[in-house]
């Protein structure tokens, strides 16, 4: 049956560490954009200031001049007067700039600069445009309009294309280089404080995960208080659960001595009214009185495991010679009667050696392993191997009823007991599935 690839889970530090660098990844395109956006409008705001600046002291030169030589013709009535001479005299010509070209109107523009612009020209806006030329990459044009005072002046700043297109690299490249520094700050800044919280946030989360360890062995361990109320509501849903699995536990392990205890004095009654009659008996009568020690026998052995087991006790149980192949005949001889009526035959292959184990311990693992086999068999060969390692059981199963395996696999007391027996004696247990049928498998 295939088996789907399990994601093994990340740990709390790495979950977050992850949705940091994400969080960081955001942030800085974010600040970079940021940046180059303020720094874009900054540039602007700088450019617009300049060009006000500038209009704003050409223009008051400009009629400071126009003043100055309004002013001269009036001096020269009252000295010398004169009726063809006017005694007001205006400044026709537009104020001079080493950096702008100056113009009073746009009627004054030549056409092909006034082809770049708009018709419609706002004060205090910048306008811009590129100027072609055959001879050269052209020139780029900005325009801006200043008013004051009832007056307009429009001031041209024109430059070679080449020439402020390397202005606006160094520019853009100026930003980049900021932003990168920037942004390197602000990374090295996020790291420490990522790294100063992921170590906060762990702390409590190292508690814990301390607690619940000591907590495994030692089920009447305090409650510990945590600085986070999550972890202590944590820690006290498992401090119930595992006070309510020992409840349970202590409550299991009380019935079972209790089981075992009283069943102990009507068995051995039992086996002593069935050695008396085994022993007056004969023939078929003696064979029903000896299949009924053995099962008392069964239950007494079953009675003592059970005792054993709930005792949780570390002082390992005796061991006894086994004869393997003795053993191994015995039990199938105990469980023809299973496959009595079916096409069913058992094959052993069995070490002819003896070997040291818990004998009473391993007849109930063998027996409950062995009657599994058997009753889940309709037809074919069950095969056992037995030697001084261990011993395995295959049975085919019928392929037309797969809820036979799972029935197989959740035999009642029968596998619980096999497997409490085989972790107790630190026995190997494993339950092999294939297609057409079941193997198990017990190393001690």
């Amino acid at each position: 049956m295939p088996t789907k690839n399990t994601v093994a889970p990340k740990t709390l530090s790495q979950q977050l560490r992850r949705q940091v660098i994400w969080a960081a990844v955001a942030f800085s395109i974010a600040v970079i954009v940021s940046i180059f956006y303020i720094n874009w409008r900054s540039l602007q705001f700088a450019a617009n200031e300049m060009f006000i600046l500038d209009a704003q002291n050409i223009l008051q030169n400009y009629l400071e001049r126009k003043v100055e030589k309004q002013a001269e013709p009036q001096l020269e009535i009252q000295t010398q007067p004169s009726e063809d001479q006017s005694p007001k005299r205006t400044l026709q010509s537009a104020p001079n700039s080493d950096v702008y070209k100056v113009y009073l109107s746009l009627d004054e523009m030549s056409a092909e600069l006034r082809s770049v612009f708009p018709n419609e020209i706002e004060p205090f806006e910048i306008y811009e445009g590129e100027l072609m030329s055959p001879n050269d990459d052209g020139d780029y044009l900005s325009l801006f309009r200043y008013d004051d005072q009832g007056h307009s002046i429009y001031l041209l700043w024109q430059y070679g294309a080449e020439q402020t297109e390397g202005m606006i690299s160094g520019v853009i490249w100026t930003l980049i280089v900021n932003s990168a520094w920037l942004l390197l700050l602000i990374f090295i800044g996020l790291f420490l404080f990522v790294f100063w919280l992921l170590k906060r946030a762990n702390e409590p989360m190292v508690l814990l995960s301390a607690w619940a360890e000591r907590l495994k062995h030692d089920d009447q361990l305090s409650q510990q208080t945590f600085p986070i109320a999550e972890l202590n509501d944590l820690a006290k849903q498992l401090k119930s659960g595992v006070d309510r699995i020992t409840e349970y536990n202590l409550r299991e392990q009380q019935f079972l001595k209790h089981a075992s205890h009283e069943l102990r004095t009507p068995l051995a009654t039992i086996q002593a009214c069935l050695d008396t009659l085994d022993f007056k008996l004969s023939g078929a009568e003696q064979t029903t009185v000896q299949r009924a020690l053995k099962a008392s026998l069964d239950m007494s052995r079953l009675s003592s495991a059970l005792l054993w087991l709930a005792r949780e006790s570390e002082v390992p149980i005796e061991k006894s010679p086994v004869n393997l192949q003795s053993f191994c005949e015995k039990q199938i001889s105990d469980h023809q009667y299973l496959i009595a009526n079916r096409d069913v035959t058992i094959e052993p292959f069995v070490e002819e050696i003896s070997i040291h184990i818990e004998e009473d311990l391993l007849v109930i693992v063998f027996a409950n392993l062995l009657r599994n086999a058997c009753q889940f068999t309709m037809e074919g060969a069950i095969r056992i191997h037995l030697n001084q390692d261990g011993f395995s059981i295959e049975n085919p199963i019928d392929v037309d009823a797969d809820h036979r395996s799972s029935e197989f696999r959740s035999f009642g007391l029968g596998l619980q007991l096999v497997e409490r027996i085989c972790q107790k004696l630190d026995w190997k247990f494993h339950f092999q599935q294939q297609v057409d049928g079941v193997e198990v498998i017990v190393f001690w």
